[in-house]
């Protein structure tokens, strides 16, 4: 009897988790009300979070949003962090146990968020399989386009965090600045996805009472169609233009997972190469270097699944081998 491949036990997961994040919020947590200290949140503005508290006080590595329909399973995500403590300018003491538990969740995990956790992730999955069915194919990503994505995300990311840093109330004095508030969240595809994927209103989806409400309006619904176009014409795409990615990415070369690899066992078949998801070649490309890791790396293992070698690629767990690949035969 045949084991179940990977990707079976990853779609499992991602279901389990994409669950978890968008509807969490519906059993778990328990309606508040959106209060500050001057009074009701407005429900147009970009502070209102349905009203709820979230399930997990913690930002998580990926697209976890604060604007899911009915609450939210956690805080958010790590950029939502930053830019919001940048913008607050809370003291380091209260961001410190936010950063600590993600910094060790990432360590621990990498990318492998990416490829297994985050409801984007599983929402752009599922736009490829209707890719797939549909017979259309996958445009290529060559590596010079890779790296200008990879350039992009940094640019995204660099500007979400000067702009929230710009706009603390000490530096910057407007009746316009809470409409810059949290900005890459503003435009983030998860803003509007996942509140309707839980069949809610996403908060604000049509603001146009105000010049800049209406321009990150604009460029919000921009980026959900590029999400979708992306994952339509090239499998994920997205991910490598995604601020938490990048972060993420930070963390896949001395962290806890590993994908390392027996250059002996290697035929260059290139098998591993075609299964990437991501477009990566060196994997088949290498000939010395053991361990496979890369910035780019999301740890799906569509290469340790579709590797015909044995024990030539495996995926490693703080030093345990969890998965290798195996010899595969038509007549098995």
């Amino acid at each position: 009897m045949r084991a179940l491949p990977i990707t079976f036990w990853r779609r499992v997961v991602q279901a389990a988790f994409f669950g978890l994040f968008v509807y969490g919020g519906w059993v778990f947590v328990s309606v508040t009300g959106g209060l500050t200290e001057t009074g009701p949140i407005p429900q147009g503005s970009i502070l209102w979070t349905q009203g709820h508290q979230p399930m997990i006080d913690a930002f998580l590595p990926g697209a976890v949003c604060r604007f899911t329909g009915r609450g939210k399973a956690a805080s958010g995500c790590i950029v939502e962090l930053l830019s919001e403590w940048l913008t607050i300018g809370r003291s380091v003491r209260t961001l410190l146990p936010y950063l600590l538990i993600f910094m060790v969740l990432a360590f621990m995990a990498a990318r492998l968020w990416c490829g297994w956790a985050c409801p984007l992730g599983a929402l752009g999955d599922t736009l490829n399989w209707l890719r797939v069915k549909f017979r259309r194919r996958s445009a290529a990503l060559s590596p010079r386009l890779q790296s200008a994505l990879r350039s992009t995300s940094y640019s995204v990311l660099g500007a979400t965090l000067g702009l929230s840093l710009l706009i603390r109330p000490a530096r910057f004095k407007s009746t316009y600045q809470c409409w810059f508030f949290l900005p890459f969240c503003q435009i983030c595809p998860a803003r509007l996805a996942c509140p309707l994927a839980a069949a809610a209103a996403p908060t604000s989806w049509g603001g146009f009472g105000h010049a800049i409400q209406a321009g990150f309006t604009i460029a919000s619904w921009a980026v959900l169609g590029f999400f979708v176009v992306a994952f339509l014409s090239a499998r994920r795409l997205w991910c490598h233009v995604c601020p938490m990615g990048l972060v993420n990415s930070w963390f896949n070369r001395g962290g806890a997972v590993v994908l390392a690899k027996d250059a002996m066992r290697c035929n260059r078949c290139g098998a591993c190469a075609d299964a990437c998801p991501m477009g990566l070649t060196h994997v088949r490309d290498e000939k010395d270097r053991k361990n496979m890791n890369v910035p780019e790396c999301i740890f799906c293992l569509r290469c340790v699944e579709q590797c015909p070698r044995d024990g030539c690629l495996s995926f490693r767990f703080l030093g345990l081998t969890v998965k290798q690949s195996v010899f595969k035969s038509e007549n098995m």
